[in-house]
């Protein structure tokens, strides 16, 4: 887990999970450990139940943070889902441990921010309306009206209030200044025309890999006659290709767990965490197989492209690798574009450059 003010929403998930498994501790101590549980006498004829629906959903949670992306629209329906249960627990705690009086009522500050933080003011607002229902009811069946108790429900609603509304301030805020952060990064690091990450961002990245002695393919590609492209139909058009062939490559770099990048003009680079061979000529199996099913433009609706691939097994060179690479695609621009040459000699063909092949041959 990272050490920073400016947290993603994964990462402040992380810390509300612990915050979880912590709080589940402290409730075993304090009704089962004999120093405390004798002297403070809480009821805990209920608490074997929430104790085992607290396990159960915390243990769920904390496979499904370790398995789902924060892009995931399942994430999303997670997290709200453990506010809720957080809700429902926190009431059921204070039940237990003698209601208004209860001394975990400052885990209530910790729900009201949590909720602010994925429903920002609608969140701060709808949690401390929650709190307060839950705990007045609390307090209306617990039916100790004194003085004393009447004090301390008001004074536990009113910083209820406070939390909520000043520190939805504060977490929108702190969300204002982490986007602004991922929008700095996003300028340095992403090309902006294709979305894929761009030139000195896969200098940085090809050196981190080479540096790091594990095995990876790196990968250069260029579209085949995209200067002619421009020619003829402008570069209107020959943006909205590039825009296309982003929008591809962007998908398969998370399919096969890569980078993809846009080396600059209409080339393009990946890097795959793999040198096995099977593997590299599915991954161009699917690239090929996305390029020739997209319609680029109404003027312009086919483009190939020809690409070189070379392995790293921990060298540490990447001017060498890019060297090679960068051979590897002059001579598949040489031998007729439209596939790829690997540093094996082995040559990939696109479906099409094959059916052309076969063709010519009859």
């Amino acid at each position: 887990m990272k050490l920073s003010l400016y947290l993603d929403d994964r990462e402040t998930e992380k810390i509300f999970s612990y915050l979880r498994w912590i709080f589940l501790l402290i409730g075993v101590v304090i009704f089962y450990f004999p120093p405390l549980a004798d002297r403070l006498q809480f009821t805990k004829e209920s608490f074997p139940l929430l104790l085992t629906m607290g396990f159960l959903y915390m243990a769920a949670a904390q496979v499904a943070l370790a398995r789902l992306s924060p892009g995931n629209k399942y994430f999303g329906v997670m997290t709200k889902a453990g506010i809720v249960f957080d809700y429902v627990a926190l009431i059921w705690f204070l039940v237990l441990t003698e209601g208004v009086l209860s001394p975990l009522f400052p885990i209530s500050y910790l729900l009201v921010m949590h909720a602010t933080i994925y429903w920002r003011t609608k969140g701060a607002l709808l949690s401390s309306a929650c709190m307060t229902i839950g705990y007045a009811l609390i307090y209306l069946l617990q039916g100790n009206f004194d003085f004393y108790t009447s004090f301390i429900f008001t004074i536990n609603l009113f910083f209820i209030w406070v939390v909520g509304v000043f520190g939805s301030l504060i977490v929108i805020r702190e969300r204002k200044h982490f986007r602004q952060k991922e929008i700095f990064q996003e300028l340095m690091f992403i090309d902006y025309l294709t979305g894929l990450y761009n030139h000195r961002h896969f200098q940085e990245q090809l050196r981190l890999l080479a540096s790091s002695g594990q095995g990876f393919s790196l990968v250069m590609g260029d579209i085949d006659h995209f200067k002619q492209v421009n020619d003829r139909f402008g570069h209107i058009t020959g943006d909205a290709i590039l825009k296309k062939i982003g929008a591809i490559f962007h998908e398969l770099a998370k399919k096969y767990d890569a980078q993809a990048f846009r080396y600059g003009g209409e080339e393009f680079a990946f890097l795959l965490p793999t040198t096995d061979e099977l593997e590299q000529i599915r991954f161009f199996d699917d690239l090929y197989a996305s390029l020739a099913a997209e319609e680029f433009h109404e003027e312009c609706r086919s483009i190939t492209m020809s690409f070189g691939i070379v392995s790293s097994h921990g060298e540490g060179f990447p001017d060498k690798l890019l060297g090679q690479a960068d051979q590897l695609l002059y001579g598949a621009k040489a031998a007729g574009k439209d596939q790829t040459h690997f540093d094996t000699g082995f040559i990939f063909r696109s479906p099409l450059a094959q059916g052309e092949v076969a063709s010519a041959r009859q």
